[in-house]
């Protein structure tokens, strides 16, 4: 076997996909942990975090990009096309939701955009791997 750009590509856009969506499932689950031990600790964490999601997230989007390219798109159903579509609008709202999340400082908003973001994300990976699946 040997390494090729498929390769890469496809390497580069599961390792960033891993850092974006198993970054924020990750300190979902530590962040409660971490503010028992300090009660600014979350919020230290999650910057910490935001300096390496945010080029993990730029990263997803280009090798996305070049995802696309390599499928060549003229060679692909509607159904395709649609499911391309659907796992666009949903890395984009995970990406808002992020923004978002990071943004406000209502407790219940911040809550209900990490939510909305990770969710999307989950969703971007599943309609991605039926993407490279087809």
């Amino acid at each position: 076997m040997s390494v090729t750009f498929n390769t890469v590509r496809l390497f580069l856009h599961i390792v960033a996909a891993s850092i974006w969506v198993g970054g924020q499932l990750s300190l979902a689950e530590l962040l409660p942990v971490i503010r028992m031990f300090h009660p600014d600790g979350s919020s230290r964490v999650a910057r910490q975090f935001a300096k390496l999601a945010w080029p993990a997230y730029a990263l997803l989007i280009l090798t996305g990009i070049w995802n696309v390219i390599a499928m060549d798109p003229a060679k692909q159903s509607n159904g395709w096309h649609i499911t391309l579509y659907f796992e666009i609008a949903m890395a984009l709202v995970s990406g808002l939701g992020a923004l978002g999340h990071g943004a406000v400082k209502n407790k219940k908003a911040i809550g209900i955009l990490g939510a909305v973001s990770a969710l999307s994300a989950l969703a971007a990976m599943f309609l991605g791997v039926m993407l490279a699946g087809s």
